[in-house]
């Protein structure tokens, strides 16, 4: 019997790759779902921060915070935990997701994970 032949015979869902699947969160109508260059784990874009490049005033490409997630160009997504910009960095994760030749600067983005850190206010946790 020929590939073709067994696959038809299994019916329409034997071509559905694992990937073409839907997942936990886009299935349960949450929103659209990113994969962090960190930590390679997917979760909903709502969680993740999105970073772009840009071009300074001396055409240099600079790694910038997309805060509203509306800035052009291609952006690359990451957890707002310092482990998962390491691992990212470690990795060389930006200029590959961005396609940026040689490497980017992570220091603005750690600043952002500073600044946001220190503006938390303590609260219950939202398992409570």
């Amino acid at each position: 019997m020929t590939r073709r032949g067994r696959l038809s015979e299994a019916g329409p869902d034997a071509r559905l790759s694992s990937s073409s699947q839907p997942s936990s969160a886009t299935s349960s109508g949450e929103g659209p779902v990113r994969t962090c260059v960190g930590c390679r784990s997917a979760d909903l874009r709502s969680v993740l921060l999105r970073t772009v490049v840009h071009t300074d005033g001396a055409g240099n490409p600079v790694l910038v915070v997309d805060v509203d997630r509306r800035l052009p160009g291609r952006g690359a997504w990451l957890h707002p935990d310092p482990r998962c910009l390491e691992l990212a960095e470690r990795r060389r994760a930006f200029p590959r997701a961005l396609r940026v030749a040689g490497p980017l600067d992570v220091r603005p983005v750690q600043a952002h994970l500073e600044a946001a850190r220190h503006h938390q206010l303590p609260g219950p946790s939202p398992e409570a």
